[in-house]
């Protein structure tokens, strides 16, 4: 059954239970039949169909009470049912006994164990009753104040109209006042039972069910009239019994009510209305009329004419009151309508503020909340892994395609973790396109599994307002350790999570100590890393790009380097990605840009012609998504008076591959006249897709391809197809990382015209570039 699906009961089937009590029912009728005008079977065959249906209801009241999904309670008044159901067997049995031992007895007489059976019955089953929280909107004290006085009017009237029908109808009073007396109890302690059952039915307790409740007391009704009233309009033989049909009777109702029970365990009971008043004290004042207009007839004189005028005042009086308890009852509606009303304002207000408005689902507050829960559950040693998800490239899709599109793709994410997940474990939206997810019970290498379904599905194309978007995430994952506290639970997902971003988009990562140990390092050198930016201690220098086969020069590659106080140099591979990570590679970026285009532009002036054609800056990926990069370059370019169509910008693939604000940058420096070169071309994400979207003047074959160049090696192979791919798309080839003659030699022999590596030149500082400028400057004629 899925979430949102409410069970129903289950339809009625025929049971053993069911068969048996209908049977028994049938041959006790059967019986009465035969017997009715002369007893033609032995006295105690009469009484068995009685016995046996008791015992039947009593056994399916103490297999209803083990029914998986009922409430303690419910469970208590089921086993109360079938003890009942023993006294009555006991009473039965009694009867049976004091018919054999005395021939002549009449019906509904019993002897004194006999009775005491009956009366326990009664009151045990009153007593289970009474136990059942009856009151959910008002006090239980009013309700039983008011039952007490509904039982002492059903008492009163029964007891007027037993008597007035033994007195006048019967003449039992006369003959056998004390046989009669009992007789009464017990007919006005069964509708005080029947009573009992409408009164808990009506009000409204979850765990028994209405219809079970409505069948009970219509067994208790049936047994009470029908035991104590037949004897009195029917005349039967000594031997004979009403009770040996009304029993049966009363008991079928009692096993199709367990029945019902059984299959309704667990099914939400429908909302009940109240009612504005009880009918009861009407019913008994009506009857109560209706039997004195009968005496009064009787009586004649004034009595006839007092009598039917003062029915006529109560009948007025109670039309009066009906109606203004009915109005009242309207007014209470209203009033309920609109508390119901506020109680959904206010559910709905609840609702808001511990759920994310767009996707439903919890938001931060709620989730540090299940996860302080989670850890109380858990204890010391149980088991809990909470994983922090953020899209890669989100900002980008909401860049470029605007942020109705990134609403609809959260929808739809939000919508695929639910999936990927277990009912019972919470999945949050934490902010932007950072979710959560608190997995309960699951060990580490099962949250693993969860994280791969995850992933898996995030692979199928997302459709958000007509657009097919390709989605990937990066994933933190940490698991529960003694003294676990939410906040540092969180802390070492986000740091899990942040370790998967580095290594690549759509990974993730699990938490261990040595991620501690890189953060401390990370942050202490980001923090020298921001002063030495701060006091200047960044140089550059200028690695030449080389004509082959005779190595001229024909531009520069600008390379940053810092020279730590403490550490010495310390390389760009260190500091770069530290840079990129706290963000500070975007002033350092453009310290770099503007300073080597000042300092090419102090080349262009002084050696004109002979200066080096081009300059290539390297750009991160993180900087050609910041808004406004293109605007930076073209400050700095007319700063600088530097001319664009000499100014190479060097990326990497892997920074344009997912396209999106990346390469929109990238289309906007050409604009500019700025040239763009994918460096370290085939080690990233290589695609030859991506030769036809990102518009690249040069490609620079990485170093790796490079160091086996020579014989028959993949590198060579791979080295040839690259230089073929470059000649057919017209774009220029840069061999990276040449350290030798025979390396340099073997690629101009491949049709590599330009180089770049040791074996021409190491980087230069400024004046070593100077220097070489002013040697190959041709002299004054």
């Amino acid at each position: 059954m899925t979430a949102g699906e409410e069970r129903q009961v289950e339809r009625l089937r025929p049971t053993p239970m069911l068969v048996t009590a209908v049977a028994v029912l049938a041959v006790s009728v059967g019986l009465f039949a035969v017997n009715y005008t002369v007893q033609h079977s032995l006295v105690v065959w009469g009484w068995m169909p009685a016995m046996i249906g008791t015992a039947t209801a009593g056994w399916a009241c103490w297999r209803t009470a083990f029914t998986p999904g009922l409430d303690k309670v419910t469970r208590r008044m089921w086993r109360s049912l079938a003890v009942v159901c023993v006294l009555i067997v006991l009473g039965v049995a009694g009867d049976a006994r004091f018919t054999v031992l005395n021939p002549l007895r009449l019906d509904q007489q019993h002897d004194l164990p006999t009775s005491i059976c009956y009366a326990l019955a009664i009151v045990a089953l009153l007593w289970a009753l009474l136990r059942l929280p009856m009151a959910r909107r008002e006090g239980r004290e009013r309700v039983m104040a008011r039952f007490v006085m509904d039982a002492a009017t059903v008492t009163i009237t029964v007891g007027i109209f037993s008597w007035y029908l033994i007195a006048k109808v019967a003449g039992a009073w006369a003959a056998d006042r004390p046989a009669a007396v009992p007789m009464i109890m017990l007919m006005a302690l069964g509708l005080i039972g029947s009573l009992a059952f409408v009164k808990v039915a009506l009000s409204g307790f979850g765990g028994v069910d209405r219809i079970a409740l409505r069948l009970l007391a219509a067994a208790a009704a049936v047994g009470a009239v029908g035991g104590g009233l037949f004897p009195l309009f029917v005349k039967l033989h000594p031997g004979l019994s009403g009770s040996q049909m009304f029993v049966p009777a009363t008991l079928i109702f009692v096993a199709f009510a367990a029945d019902r029970q059984r299959r309704a365990a667990g099914v939400p009971q429908p909302e009940r209305r109240d009612r504005s008043f009880s009918v009861v004290p009407y019913l008994a004042v009506a009857a109560t009329d209706g039997l004195l207009l009968v005496v009064s007839a009787d009586a004649g004189g004034a009595v006839l004419i007092v009598a039917p005028a003062a029915v006529l005042l109560t009948a007025l009086v109670a039309v009066r009151q009906i109606n203004a308890l009915r109005e009242n009852g309207r007014l209470l509606g209203r009033v309920d309508a609109n508390l119901v009303e506020l109680n959904g304002f206010q559910r709905r207000l609840t609702h808001r503020a511990s759920h994310d408005d767009l996707t439903d689902l919890a938001n931060r507050v709620l989730f540090e909340q299940r996860t302080r829960e989670a850890l109380a559950e858990a204890g010391d040693g149980g088991t809990l892994s909470l994983a922090l998800i953020d899209l890669d490239d989100f900002k980008a899709i909401n860049d470029r395609l605007g942020h109705a599109v990134g609403d609809a793709l959260l929808v739809v994410v939000a919508q695929r973790l639910r999936e990927a997940v277990r009912e019972d474990d919470v999945v949050a939206r934490l902010g932007g396109d950072e979710f959560g997810l608190l997995l309960r019970g699951v060990r580490m290498h099962e949250a693993t599994e969860v994280l791969d379904r995850i992933a898996e599905s995030l692979t199928r194309p997302v459709r958000a307002l007509g657009y097919d978007l390709l989605v990937k995430a990066s994933i933190g994952l940490a698991e529960v350790w003694p003294e676990a506290s939410p906040q540092e639970l969180l802390r070492r997902a986000d740091l899990a999570m942040y370790a998967a971003k580095e290594r690549g988009k759509g990974r993730h990562a699990v938490y261990d100590a040595r991620l501690e140990q890189d953060q401390a390092a990370d942050a202490q050198l980001g923090a020298e890393l921001r002063q030495a930016l701060d006091n200047g201690d960044f140089t550059l220098v200028y690695q030449p790009i080389v004509a082959l086969p005779d190595g001229e020069w024909t531009s520069l590659e600008t390379l940053v380097r810092w020279k730590h106080a403490e550490r010495g140099f310390i390389g760009p591979d260190v500091f770069i990605p530290i840079a990129e990570r706290t963000g500070l590679i975007v002033p350092l970026g453009d310290w770099i840009l503007r300073t080597a285009l000042r300092q090419a532009a102090e080349w262009q002036e002084v050696f004109g012609s002979a200066a080096p054609a081009e300059i290539g800056v390297n750009v991160s990926a993180r900087q050609l998504r910041e808004p406004g990069f293109a605007a930076d370059v073209r400050a700095a370019l007319a700063d600088s008076g530097f001319d664009p169509e000499k100014l190479v910008v060097e990326v990497t693939e892997t920074a344009v591959f997912d396209g999106g604000v990346a390469l929109e940058t990238l289309h906007n420096l050409v604009t500019l006249g700025v040239k763009v070169a994918l460096d370290d071309f085939g080690t990233g994400h290589s695609s030859l897709g991506l030769l036809r979207t990102c518009p690249a003047d040069t490609l620079k074959v990485d170093k790796s391809f490079v160091d086996g160049i020579g014989g028959r090696s993949e590198e060579a192979v791979i080295a040839t197809a690259m230089i073929q791919i470059t000649n057919g798309l017209h774009l220029q080839a840069i061999a990276e990382g040449v350290e030798t003659a025979e390396q340099a030699e073997t690629l101009y022999r491949l049709g590599y015209r330009f180089a770049q590596g040791y074996h021409f030149s190491r980087p230069l500082s400024p004046d070593q570039v100077t220097q070489h400028l002013a040697a190959a400057r041709p002299l004054p004629v």
